[in-house]
């Protein structure tokens, strides 16, 4: 965008300032043409109004901030947060007590029969059966319902990490295809006062060359540089065009017509970076996903070791009998479940014997299994590897962090470089009006300087956007703010 200017020979420099002078004066007439006049129309014929186009609406970063929740990823992942949070609630309940009702019957139709001593008998039939009732409780921290609740409590953790990271990363999405419509738009402005310039120029350099004061190549230099304004503010306004469709894929919505406008200056400063590696280390969703593997391989690591050392033990304690009923509990101690059940007989079954206790010990314990020791070597190498991989997964985050460390400096010093070309620029423009005053420049160097100020101007914009989004990724390699 920063074109050089065609400057007119030094030997048609006073028709130069003079013709310079007209064209500023008249510039405004030159820019627009004078609109044709209406046809002609019969008194009896009315014509409809034109419709007016809608004006555009500016459209701000924080508005496309706040539409981030409706972003697909966003969705996607606040469904897993709900997903795996149900889960956790249906682990959750399962430790509870689980209560069920049994019950059987059974029926013996009459019979005759003989006896010993040849006399006839009769069998009367008979109705029988019990009902009961079973509790049973994952007791001790071992049980099955104990390791399905620490597995939901870390599928939890880790989608919301993800959720995190995805809302995160939309963010940082939104913000670049903003910025690179902010930019856009400035292309666009610049490249329409570059196209006013370069028009100037090619119309003094046509009265020039009708003059006989300008170089043969003079007109087609301007005219090429005419075409390349032309060029690049055709290419400003399809950059444009893309920022807002990329814009609008982020967030799943249609913008319309819209403008954009830079946002407010945000504070540029680099965070500690000790700070940023400690977060990263424990608060990165990769880093989490390592540590649930890590937690999986040593719960199953741990069972195995129980299964190898532990007995199977049973130990159960009844009491009753007769139509009382009966009352019995039991303890698994490798399961790690507490049983109880309570049963009454019912029908021509059930008797008058009084109650009585009962106690039972049953158990068996492997002594020699060679796949019990091949399983067990098997899940203390998963655990080893799962360590491993929770190590490397922290390195990655730290290198990561760190990168984006330097990344972020080399953004800031860029920052002071553009304010120093600024000013820079500010003073060739005052050296530019300074001349055109003491007669020694035409109004087309001034405008030539304020374009070079501009273009110096939205190199600093560019350049402070792209630290904030290096600081944005920064943040989010540390694993966002705490």
């Amino acid at each position: 965008m920063n074109l050089p200017p065609a400057h007119p020979s030094r030997r048609g420099l006073p028709l130069a300032l003079a013709l310079s002078a007209a064209l500023a004066l008249s510039g405004p007439a030159l820019a627009q043409a004078t609109p044709a006049a209406p046809p002609a129309t019969t008194p009896t014929t009315t014509q409809a109004p034109a419709p007016q186009p809608i004006a555009a609406q500016n459209y701000t970063l924080e508005q496309a901030y706040a539409q981030l929740a409706g972003a697909p990823s966003v969705t996607r992942a606040a469904l897993s947060v709900q997903v795996a949070q149900q889960n956790l609630e249906a682990a959750r309940s399962a430790l509870g007590l689980t209560v069920s009702v049994n019950g059987n019957a059974s029926y013996v139709g009459s019979g005759a029969g003989t006896a010993s001593d040849g006399a006839a008998t009769t069998t009367a039939a008979s109705l029988g059966g019990n009902a009961g009732v079973s509790v049973s409780l994952g007791l001790l921290p071992w049980s099955n319902n104990q390791s399905s609740l620490r597995a939901s409590e870390r599928s939890l953790a880790l989608a919301r990490a993800t959720l995190q990271e995805a809302q995160r990363s939309a963010r940082l999405n939104v913000t670049q295809a903003y910025f690179d419509a902010v930019l856009a738009t400035q292309d666009l402005q610049m490249g329409a006062q570059t196209v006013a310039l370069r028009t100037r120029q090619l119309q003094v350099a046509q009265a020039q060359d009708a003059a006989g004061n300008a170089a043969p190549e003079a007109v087609l230099s301007a005219q090429a540089a005419l075409q390349a304004a032309q060029s690049a503010a055709a290419q400003a306004q399809g950059t444009l065009d893309t920022a807002q469709r990329t814009l609008e894929s982020a967030l799943g919505v249609s913008l319309g017509r819209v403008t954009f406008s830079p946002p407010a200056q945000a504070t540029l400063t680099l965070p500690d970076v000790a700070a940023l590696v400690a977060r990263a280390r424990t608060g990165r969703a990769d880093v989490i996903s390592a540590q649930n593997t890590l937690a999986a391989a040593q719960d199953t690591l741990d069972t195995a070791v129980r299964d190898a050392t532990l007995p199977d033990l049973t130990a159960s304690v009844g009491y009753g009998g007769g139509s009382a009923g009966t009352l019995s509990t039991s303890l698994n101690l490798k399961q790690g479940t507490l049983s109880s059940a309570y049963s009454v007989p019912v029908g021509s079954s059930s008797g008058s014997a009084s109650g009585r206790l009962t106690a039972s010990l049953s158990g068996s314990y492997v002594v020699y299994s060679p796949a019990q020791r091949a399983s067990l070597s098997a899940d203390q190498a998963s655990v080893t590897q799962a360590a491993l991989s929770l190590t490397v997964a922290q390195q990655n985050v730290e290198l990561d962090v760190r990168s984006r460390f330097i990344t972020a400096q080399q953004a800031l010093t860029a920052v002071q470089t553009r304010q120093t070309q600024v000013q820079v620029a500010q003073q060739q423009l005052a050296t530019a009006q300074a001349r055109v005053q003491a007669g020694t420049a035409t109004p087309d160097d001034v405008q030539s300087a304020e374009l070079t100020l501009a273009q110096a101007q939205r190199d600093l914009l560019s350049a402070r956007l792209s630290a904030q989004t290096t600081l944005i990724q920064l943040d989010n390699a540390a694993g966002g703010p705490q």
